[in-house]
């Protein structure tokens, strides 16, 4: 195993402790920890970030449904408003400059 990965797990496992202990903030750190520490580009780094949030926040739903504590109004609330408003963050993005 070469730094380079050592490096990744590592990181990892420090955004999987994060998003534990407190369940969220994880997607906030993920993208500048790939892009400062692993040298990934931004475009890169943010599928993989919300891959690694999306991945924790399933596994997070599966268990609360098991257990009988998911907040159905309160989910549905919060999709239907983040479905409604995708598409001005889409339009938005495509029209902010996207300089440093």
């Amino acid at each position: 195993m070469n730094e380079h990965s050592l490096l990744g797990a590592g990181l990892g496992t420090l955004i999987g402790a994060i998003l534990a202990l407190t369940g969220a903030g994880g997607g906030i750190l993920a993208v500048p920890l790939l892009v400062f520490g692993l040298g990934l580009s931004m475009v890169e780094a943010a599928p993989i970030g919300l891959l690694a949030v999306g991945l924790a926040a399933s596994v997070g739903a599966v268990l609360g449904l098991r257990q009988g504590i998911v907040r159905y109004r309160a989910a549905g609330f919060v999709a239907g408003i983040g479905i409604l408003m995708a598409p001005l963050g889409l339009w938005l993005a495509h029209r902010l400059p996207n300089l440093p």
